[in-house]
């Protein structure tokens, strides 16, 4: 019978997830995360899997954050909600915090040319996530063409994750959140 684990599956998943969104896939070893979380690189493997199978679940963890944030920050769905997400995006940030590195999905994109299925699929799911949250406070908002303008806020989104992944800095991208959130406003018709 085999030792019982001496450690919190989901802390270590989320240690591992952080790990993997600041440093990126490649620089991201077992030995690197044993190092951080003093587990055994065997245990890793026999609870996560290989690399591959950690990463796609780092994702999911991920996505899943997100997805309870997206929740509390559009509820109720709004034009308003948008442009919270769009000055959060940009807003100051301590060296400590993990946005500095962008987004762990978008760097994903750029960082692994053949992704294995699997972790196509996180990112797709992030996307639509993302894209039907925005499409939805459009609608809600009586936006025209919440469609298209979703899929433009999305690919604004990732642009200005794409800056802060590049700077290591979130107000990197507070000139492009600035003029994506005029843009926004212009939808709103004048009341």
């Amino acid at each position: 019978m085999g030792r019982p684990r001496s450690f919190e599956e989901s802390e270590l998943l989320e240690a591992v997830m952080v790990a993997f969104w600041r440093h990126g896939y490649a620089a991201t070893t077992y030995r690197n995360l044993e190092t951080l979380s003093g587990v055994g690189i065997r245990s890793l493997a026999n609870t996560f899997g290989d690399k591959d199978e950690l990463f796609t679940k780092a994702l999911a963890t991920y996505r899943q954050r997100v997805a309870d944030n997206l929740a509390a920050m559009f509820e109720p769905p709004s034009v308003e909600a948008i442009i919270r997400v769009f000055e959060r995006v940009s807003s100051p940030s301590d060296d400590d915090d993990a946005r500095r590195a962008g987004c762990l999905m978008v760097n994903t994109v750029f960082e692994i040319d053949e992704p294995t299925e699997n972790i196509t699929n996180e990112i797709t799911q992030y996307r639509d996530l993302w894209r039907s949250t925005f499409e939805q406070a459009l609608k809600t908002d009586h936006i025209a063409d919440a469609d298209s303008r979703a899929e433009f806020l999305l690919g604004a989104l990732w642009g200005a994750l794409s800056q802060i992944r590049l700077a290591g800095n979130t107000t990197t991208a507070k000139p492009m959140t600035s003029i994506i959130i005029e843009t926004i406003r212009s939808w709103t018709p004048a009341t």
